[in-house]
């Protein structure tokens, strides 16, 4: 329980220093950080963005894996949340167009 508090309060207090900072996309880019390393890193090693047989061939494919698995999880991502979070998988491992 404590830990959901300290997630939340560091949610809070860094999307309150960017908004203030007036950056949208460093506060997306953020987020979809933070919501693919507290949901998906449990089951994501950085090997499944780079294998052999990987899903993702372009930036379509990867939206739609990244809906895919909200959905599988029952995360009820918005599309704002899906977009974020590849954003940070395209900039990190991707870098598709």
């Amino acid at each position: 329980m404590l830990n959901y508090l300290f997630k939340g309060l560091f949610v809070f207090v860094f999307s309150v220093s960017v908004t203030f900072a007036g950056n949208q996309t460093t506060l997306d880019n953020h987020r979809g950080a933070m919501l693919y390393e507290n949901h998906c890193l449990e089951c994501h090693t950085q090997q499944i963005h780079w294998r052999d047989k990987k899903m993702v061939t372009d930036w379509k494919s990867l939206i739609t894996e990244v809906n895919r698995w909200q959905y599988i999880s029952g995360l009820e991502w918005s599309k704002h949340d899906v977009e974020a979070v590849s954003r940070y998988l395209n900039n990190r491992y991707y870098h598709y167009p």
